[in-house]
């Protein structure tokens, strides 16, 4: 088996300041938890048009943008009446970086201003935080009470990111030793992906899954509705760190049990969880080879 590179995310950390210490910190404990590396978090505070030059520069460097969003605006640069945070936060969605978001409960926040006061609420800039947020929640969001919840939120979506190819993250010098094996193994891939596109492009009907044609599985799996489900499920049901629940897309109840039956998912007993069979496996990887689809697409948190 191919020892693969390990890549390090550099993931630029954007909040505001004196309501979110603790909040901060969790995030940046979780990230090098995952072995990816903080930026942005302690290294700036809102300022001027030159400090938001560099504060650009480090989220161009970056490979991944996280937003923590509580109960306060921040400070607003004059020109745009908008805070710097949010004002990040539009230059990362401008710059298509990938990203996303943690965003305080209601519940938390109001938790939190018995405790804390106003020193955690927006008091000057109420409407402006409000648009914030709606703008914030049309992408990929997950909601926190305390420091916990980002810690896990962190730790999971770097996860997901860092098997994303284009992101091309920080590689040790030291791990080269490995390219040898691994370019082998793009060459081996890349033959094997070659003769299915000859096989698609002569018309050739190549192996069957599950007794019948890729066509014929497809076709079965469209009557039944579960084409959607089981594409944008795909993460889930290949081990990812999220398992199935009723508020994924497409969801129906029914649906598990029909794609069991049907050999395209099983169920695994030792973890407890329904996963793809090697048909399943071998069925999605010819779709997105004919039909190739948006990381996003499907995604829950995402807006349409």
């Amino acid at each position: 088996m191919v020892s693969f590179v390990r890549k390090r995310l550099q993931v630029f950390v954007s909040s505001t300041y004196t309501d979110l210490v603790l909040e901060r910190q969790a995030a940046v404990e979780a990230i090098l938890t995952a072995g990816h590396i903080p930026a942005g978090m302690e290294l700036f505070t809102s300022g001027d048009e030159s400090q938001m030059e560099v504060i650009n520069q480090w989220i161009d460097e970056s490979d991944v943008y996280l937003l923590i969003l509580g109960g306060r605006y921040g400070s607003v640069e004059p020109k745009t009446g908008k805070s710097y945070t949010q004002i990040e936060y539009e230059y990362a969605v401008a710059r298509g970086k990938p990203l996303f978001a943690c965003v305080i409960k209601d519940a938390a926040l109001e938790s939190r201003i018995r405790i804390h006061g106003s020193s955690v609420i927006e008091t000057e800039h109420a409407h402006q935080l409000k648009g914030f947020r709606a703008l914030v929640l049309t992408k990929m969001v997950r909601f926190w009470e305390d420091a916990k919840d980002i810690k896990i939120t962190v730790g999971e979506t770097l996860a997901q990111f860092a098997r994303r190819d284009e992101l091309p993250g920080w590689v040790r010098a030291s791990q080269e030793a490995n390219m040898p094996a691994l370019a082998d193994e793009i060459a081996r891939l890349s033959k094997e992906n070659a003769q299915l596109r000859s096989q698609i492009a002569e018309g050739r009907p190549g192996n069957t899954i599950l007794g019948l044609s890729f066509q014929e599985l497809r076709g079965v799996l469209e009557d039944k509705g579960l084409l959607g489900f089981l594409r944008a499920n795909r993460l889930k049901l290949s081990g990812g760190t999220e398992v199935l629940d009723g508020s994924d897309p497409f969801y129906n109840d029914t649906f598990p049990s029909e794609l069991d039956a049907l050999g395209v998912i099983c169920w695994n007993q030792n973890y407890g969880e329904f996963k793809l069979t090697d048909a399943g496996r071998k069925f999605l990887n010819r779709l997105e080879l004919e039909e190739p689809v948006p990381d996003d697409a499907g995604d829950p948190d995402r807006a349409p």
